[in-house]
């Protein structure tokens, strides 16, 4: 038993390594409320909408227990995800997520980009508009569609924009609901990239006292990403020579994901 325990753990670090999911709570399953999905805070500002007019919908779902539903308006138009994820550029990722449009009042495409910049200087990229700007809007189908891309982020790239956004039909024809589930973007070159921060060492692994330590040969200032293994990410932080406090996690299996000056590495973490 044992050992099929430890197979199993292997298996998942393998895929978990390659195919983390980086949108917080893509599966949709943990909200605040009936209206709020957690880590899709709403947001008003002129004529920008994102994530108002949501609902929690346990019947209507892809997966899991939940989906989210969002209800077409006459004016504006409504986003839905609009978290803003950080990329590597030349790094391979696919975008995913599945939509139920079954609704002669509304529909929906993608409205993604790449962003460069930090803060007010940020700018969103135009790179791969035909896919991330689409002219084609949903159809009508009873049935859940998956719409995914893989695309390379481009050479300026420091974080990529997931948004959906849902339309009223047309001017005047509206109400109806757009039904969201299972978004995800995966870092498709994570992992095969592991072992290219020189001296990169991880310790103590397990980790018995709430202190986590990761040293390399340069010291270079490192991102820390830390992810579950249903690849949430559950902690994230900057670390320059001095330990990270994990004592906050709870027993278990993690991923780790360490960037140092534009390299990459993936290790596996046991907190005791």
């Amino acid at each position: 038993m044992k050992k099929l325990y430890t197979l199993a753990i292997l298996a998942f670090t393998t895929v978990a390594m390659n195919a983390q999911n980086l949108v917080n709570n893509g599966d949709l399953e943990a909200w605040s409320n009936a209206t709020t999905p957690e880590y899709f805070a709403a947001v008003t500002s002129g004529t920008f909408s994102a994530n108002n007019f949501l609902a929690q919908e346990s019947t209507v779902k892809h997966g899991g227990s939940f989906s989210a539903s969002q209800t077409s308006v006459d004016s504006p138009t409504q986003v839905f995800g609009n978290q803003e994820i950080d990329v590597i550029p030349g790094h391979s990722y696919t975008i995913s997520y599945w939509v139920l449009d079954n609704d002669a009042t509304s529909r929906s495409r993608i409205w993604s980009a790449w962003v460069s910049g930090t803060g007010a200087s940020s700018v969103d990229l135009t790179d791969n508009a035909d896919v991330l700007h689409p002219a084609a809007y949903s159809a009508d189908s009873a049935n859940w569609v998956q719409v995914t891309n893989t695309l390379t982020a481009p050479a300026t790239a420091t974080r990529f924009k997931f948004q959906i956004r849902t339309y009223r039909a047309s001017t005047g024809v509206f109400g109806g609901k757009i039904y969201y589930d299972d978004l995800s973007f995966t870092d498709n070159t994570l992992g095969l990239k592991s072992n290219t921060i020189s001296g990169l060492k991880v310790y103590p692994n397990p980790v018995k006292n709430g202190n986590l330590f990761i040293t390399s040969d340069n010291n270079d200032t490192k991102s820390v990403a830390v992810y579950d293994v249903l690849g949430k990410q559950v902690m994230n932080t900057t670390v320059s020579n001095n330990p990270i406090n994990v004592a906050h996690l709870n027993a278990g299996v993690y991923i780790v994901k360490i960037t140092e000056a534009g390299k990459t590495a993936t290790r596996k973490l046991v907190i005791e």
